[in-house]
């Protein structure tokens, strides 16, 4: 029966490719040269692992690559994972460690270049950056934040130590930015996250609440435990035809859309572009382990979530919260001691770290960076954060303008220690985003 398997396959394989956006050729800018007000950085020669390997079986893509106009290419295999390596010859002495998003199709590991316009900002202003594959793919935080400072000393050892260390980086590679700035005071000078799951855990609890909601609303029991074949059936030819689509949802599947809107933010712009982005594919983790038993998967719980539903839709707060279905994290998965990727993430950074964010971001919501902003205050590190929201439907969706000021902000911010601007995270996001989104998309507010 190929049809169950070929709509997850699909779906994957989409996000992959589609999910980060990107391109273009930019201009690079040079942001004010000044004294850096960072010291240098302290690189410790041994590290707590933050990563459990799966021990399953990977090949390495040749990472040989060629360096652009007025630089040198790098390239090669630190144990288990490959690393790209670029230094212009006008090398200012930095160096940007990238870290990319959630691979969840294969079992073959690459590197990947930075996003968007980023790699030829880097050369561009005097900046080298290294770039590890991971040793594994799937959501690996851990693993990536392991395996790009073992990067980092490679390059000490064999460069010099940097005068300063940036970290940056996209989806899943914001969880790994968090947790370096987290784990590593004084090692890391400044931070880009771009559509970064910064929460930690806390993505994988929305994936799972996601789940729960589906399950839920369509009336069609998801059938975890059983199997990837029947898993993707009742996806396919169950909960679907329940729920309809986002443009097209049936009495059901305003309920799910209701649901989903409220836990991700409320009403804001390009939200159902979004959502129709992320329809399918956030079942992509569930189809790769229906049966919950990795550590990322089965430390997600819905337990505490408190879901809210529009009125009109035939359904009420007291029974949504009521009759959902409930998962339980593996208290053994989720334990911050033996599993510290697992959990959520503190908020204790310990340098300037700017994000991007894209208000109809399905796959790693927006209000994740709220929460994030939430616990950098609590922790009294929220003078270190910086927030900006762009308009626009999907996940990892910003113009090359959008990340080239980002960019130079961040670099100004660590050399003059004058923080940039950036918008309010605690305000409704309704009407958000407007100071940062350049250009205006089409179709600006979307369908919120």
């Amino acid at each position: 029966m190929p049809r169950p398997f070929a709509w997850p396959l699909l779906a994957v394989a989409a996000l992959l490719l589609a999910a980060c956006g990107g391109g273009g050729s930019p201009t690079a800018s040079s942001p004010e040269a000044a004294t850096p007000t960072a010291s240098a950085p302290v690189i410790p020669s041994s590290v707590k692992r933050l990563g459990t390997a799966s021990g399953v079986e990977t090949t390495i893509r040749p990472p040989a690559f060629d360096a652009l106009p007025g630089a040198k290419a790098e390239s090669g295999i630190l144990d288990k994972a490959a690393y790209r390596i670029e230094i212009p010859d006008n090398w200012n002495g930095d160096l940007v460690l990238y870290a990319h998003g959630v691979r969840l199709f294969g079992n073959e590991v690459y590197v990947s270049d930075p996003l968007g316009p980023l790699r030829q900002l880097f050369i561009g202003q005097g900046f080298a950056w290294a770039a590890s594959s991971y040793s594994e793919n799937f959501y690996v935080p851990g693993l990536g934040a392991d395996d790009s400072m073992a990067l980092l000393r490679y390059f000490a050892d064999k460069h010099g130590t940097p005068k300063h260390v940036y970290l940056a980086g996209e989806s899943m590679g914001g969880n790994v930015i968090a947790l370096l700035l987290e784990n590593y005071p004084g090692t890391f000078s400044g931070a880009l996250s771009v559509c970064g799951a910064l929460g930690g855990g806390e993505e994988i609890d929305f994936l799972t609440a996601w789940i729960a909601a589906a399950d839920y609303t369509s009336g069609v029991t998801i059938p975890v435990g059983s199997g990837q074949a029947s898993v993707a059936l009742t996806l396919l030819t169950g909960v679907s035809g329940a729920l309809g689509t986002p443009e097209a949802p049936t009495a059901r599947g305003l309920q799910f859309v209701s649901l989903i809107r409220n836990l991700t933010g409320g009403p804001r712009p390009f939200f159902l572009e979004g959502m129709s982005a992320q329809y399918q594919l956030n079942f992509g983790l569930l189809l790769f382990d229906p049966n919950r038993t990795s550590v990322p998967v089965s430390a997600g719980t819905n337990r505490d979530t408190v879901y809210h539903i529009d009125p009109g839709l035939g359904l009420t707060d007291e029974q949504v919260n009521r009759d959902v279905r409930r998962f339980d994290a593996n208290p053994a998965a989720r334990n911050a001691e033996t599993h510290p990727d697992a959990v959520p993430t503190t908020g204790k950074i310990s340098a300037p770290l700017l994000t991007l964010h894209n208000t109809g971001d399905l796959f790693v919501p927006i209000i994740q960076e709220r929460s994030y902003y939430q616990k950098a205050k609590a922790a009294g590190r929220d003078q270190f954060l910086v927030q900006r929201i762009i308009r626009d439907g999907g996940h990892c969706k910003f113009s090359d303008p959008e990340y080239t000021a980002a960019w130079d902000d961040l670099v100004k911010w660590v050399r003059t220690g004058a923080k940039p601007a950036g918008d309010d995270l605690t305000a409704p996001f309704s009407d958000s985003g407007k100071q940062f989104t350049n250009p205006i998309r089409p179709n600006d507010p979307g369908t919120k």
